[in-house]
């Protein structure tokens, strides 16, 4: 008798699919408050879920309400679906951990809470009828692992609540990877919770960043307080914590000097632990040097330059020929002086400073490092400092790594080469001037070539100026090297007519193109001859956009 039961029973569940089983258990859980007459009602169905995919029968009704749902649902939203008591699905909170351990679901953070949703490849099998076969953790690579868990600590970044919930589970996947060197040594390290998750947010910064350190406020700003994260900053900060113990954390070192509070990976751990993602922080270090603006992409530009300006750029030209350079570096550094270059180019707007540097790394073979300066600002108390110390740290290794040294721009600088406030109290201006202090002593240690352009050096700063070793003021063109950019942006007009052009208007190069180019397309729209009399007119043009420049002569 028992054996006819379970060949009845069998036969009711071949006519199940997960997506049809998942569907009756679905709606039939809706208001039930998961009663005994709904379990009679989905008792076949229930049980083909959890035959199938080898679950406990609470998990198949999760797993049945999440797989119908569009979004990532809450406990509390399945407990109000089925009109059952928060605390009755809080109890089984385990069971829905271990699906998500199990790549059946993942986490996703909403606002106040963890939700969880049907993993997209889970989700294509049930809709094609296939064996879902989720990936075994012995097949993960040490990246792999990384991934997951950086994903975890953005969460964790949002709401520090989870930290508990983050840790737990970390401990569980670096358990179930143990066949990684990654994962065994965290095991085996002895470390707690907490020791964990701040060698893993070191870990994190050095391979996303590319980050020399890690200062205390960012870890305060991630972990939560009640962790007791202050006091082992502190030990962390005496070297008695377990990390340094191990050899694997040191305090961070500008010049032989300790800098408190900032904390990178010892040689130690990224030759031993880490080993498995050195290929990757390497590969981070060569995606650096591919964001060099390779010399032999730039296009060939005539520059027109005053007497002056052209002595002084074809001497900067010479100094950093290829064949020139090294010697006089070395030559410096026999005579016990600084080997590093810095230069400022400065003067009105659309005077061809930017264009200038373009054309010394054309002519001189060397890719140029751009600094974008709003990409160095953070709102983060230390974070801009850091950035500042990190940029210039990659800039020296590029040189080191580099056969022809490249050269660092600060485009527009303004920002940063204006004087320091005297208003210590405010915390904006302080956090400038440490900027400020950073950049100043990166000048003085540089082994390279710094280039900073600015249009404004009324506010420039007097240590700065002190540091720029070549100035160059870029002035507005004179008529005679107007009259050269107008022959040459315009080839059609006369010698005389260029004259005029450059005797009426006293504009800069930048000026002289924006209305060549203006006239080349009119050109080309309408077919217009390109005459000094339609010339004329974008001139008077873009001396009502340009109120300060000054019409001179007379017309």
């Amino acid at each position: 008798m028992a054996k006819e039961e379970t060949k009845i029973t069998e036969k009711k569940l071949e006519n199940y699919t997960l997506a049809s089983a998942f569907e009756m258990i679905y709606e039939e859980s809706c208001d039930s408050k998961l009663s005994p007459e709904f379990y009679d009602k989905c008792n076949d169905a229930i049980n083909f879920v959890s035959k199938e995919l080898n679950v406990t029968h609470f998990q198949s009704i999760m797993l049945a309400i999440l797989a119908n749902s569009n979004e990532s649902k809450s406990l509390n939203y399945m407990s109000c679906y089925t009109k059952c008591s928060p605390l009755r699905f809080r109890i089984h909170k385990e069971e829905l951990d271990d699906l998500h351990y199990r790549h059946f679901v993942q986490w996703s953070m909403a606002r106040y809470a963890l939700e969880y949703r049907i993993r997209d490849e889970f989700m294509e099998a049930i809709i094609d009828n296939k064996p879902y076969t989720p990936k075994k953790y012995e097949d993960y690579t040490a990246y792999d692992v990384y991934t997951i868990i950086t994903k975890w600590i953005e969460m964790l970044k949002r709401d520090e609540g989870l930290y508990e919930e983050i840790a737990k589970n970390v401990r569980r996947l670096l358990e179930s990877t143990r066949h990684l060197i990654f994962s065994k040594d965290l095991l085996t390290s002895e470390l707690n919770d907490l020791a964990m998750m701040v060698i893993l947010l070191t870990v994190m910064d050095k391979i996303e960043n590319n980050s020399d350190y890690i200062s205390s406020s960012e870890i305060l700003r991630i972990l939560p307080e009640e962790s007791g994260i202050k006091s082992f900053i502190f030990v962390l900060n005496a070297n008695t914590c377990i990390l340094t113990k191990k050899g694997w954390i040191e305090n961070y070192t500008v010049n032989g000097m300790v800098e408190p509070d900032k904390f990178c990976l010892t040689d130690k751990i990224l030759e031993t632990t880490l080993v498995e993602f050195r290929e990757y922080i390497d590969i981070k270090n060569e995606n650096i040097s591919n964001s060099l603006l390779m010399p032999d992409v730039i296009v060939e530009k005539r520059m027109y330059y005053n007497e002056r300006e052209t002595e002084e750029i074809e001497r900067l030209t010479e100094l950093l020929s290829i064949d020139r350079f090294k010697d006089i570096q070395q030559r410096l550094k026999e005579a016990n002086m600084r080997t590093g270059f810095t230069c400022l180019f400065y003067g009105s707007p659309g005077t061809g400073k930017t264009e200038t540097v373009l054309q010394l790394s054309r002519k001189t073979g060397r890719s140029i490092f751009q600094v974008n300066i709003s990409d160095l600002k953070s709102k983060w108390v230390g974070e801009s400092e850091k950035k500042i110390q990190g940029l210039f740290t990659k800039y020296e290794a590029m040189v080191k790594k580099c056969d022809i040294c490249p050269i660092l721009l600060f485009n527009e600088a303004d920002a940063i080469i204006n004087k320091r406030s005297n208003n210590t109290d405010a915390a904006v201006d302080k956090m400038e001037n440490a900027c400020q202090n950073i950049i100043l002593q990166a000048m003085e240690n540089l082994s390279g070539i710094m280039i900073a352009t600015t249009n404004l050096t009324n506010n420039l700063d007097s240590a700065f100026e002190r540091r720029f070793l070549y100035k160059i003021c870029f002035d507005k063109p004179t008529v005679t090297t107007r009259k050269q950019i107008w022959n040459a942006m315009l080839p059609s007009l006369s010698c005389e007519e260029a004259r005029g052009l450059a005797e009426s208007y006293d504009f800069s190069g930048g000026q002289i193109e924006n209305i060549a180019r203006k006239q080349i397309v009119d050109s080309i729209l309408y077919g217009h001859h390109q005459d000094v009399s339609s010339v004329r007119s974008y001139c008077d043009s873009e001396i009502i956009r340009n109120a300060k420049a000054n019409r001179i002569g007379f017309v």
